[in-house]
């Protein structure tokens, strides 16, 4: 008997050769941001804070009522939490996508994603955490640059400095290379 191994890479349906890389398209002034939570459950308390951040830099906000669903320690089952990303790169208002959170589980859902109708929307994605895995599917299998920058989860709002700059480098009118600098949380070896 023979076995037959599979790689990761056949596993997430991800194809021999990469397309061409690109950039998304630039978010415009007053845009509406799309919030995804692809990964951990979302608290709805924290997430107030990230939402008025955005709004109150001129976006406005599209996101489906079962966001902060809770599927054991996920947001949602798997495919939930892929509807929500698909539904939101296919909604022509939305000309952004911000992850809410991190955590985990987004690797359970890439193989439910399309990434031809990614490239073709070609809008902007934003996280970190366990989105960096959705953000290397982007690149990889729809050939578009995804950026690693905050998520909503925040209780009094985004920081300004970060705001300022996650706002330009949506809409094309940041400066780079982009460089913050900030305080580690806990003390610690790495």
């Amino acid at each position: 008997t023979g076995a037959v191994l599979m790689g990761p890479a056949s596993v997430m349906g991800v194809r021999a050769r990469s397309p061409g890389l690109r950039l998304p398209k630039a978010l415009p002034r007053g845009g509406t941001i799309g919030l995804a939570a692809p990964a951990g459950v979302v608290d709805p308390e924290r997430l107030e804070g990230g939402e008025a951040s955005l709004r109150a830099a001129g976006f406005g906000i599209r996101r489906r009522d079962d966001l902060v669903s809770r599927h054991g320690h996920l947001a949602g089952d798997d495919a939930r939490r892929a509807a929500e990303l698909m539904e939101l790169v296919e909604d022509p208002e939305v000309h952004a996508i911000v992850c809410v959170r991190g955590g985990y589980g987004s690797h359970r859902i890439m193989a439910r994603l399309d990434a031809a109708r990614v490239r073709r929307a070609a809008k902007p994605l934003v996280g970190y955490s366990d989105v960096t895995t959705l953000l290397l599917w982007q690149r990889r299998c729809a050939g578009l640059v995804g950026f690693h920058g905050p998520t909503l989860e925040r209780a009094g709002g985004m920081d300004p400095a970060g705001l300022d700059a996650l706002v330009g480098l949506l809409t094309g009118t940041g400066r780079l290379p982009l460089r913050l600098q900030g305080a580690a949380g806990m003390g610690g070896r790495a």
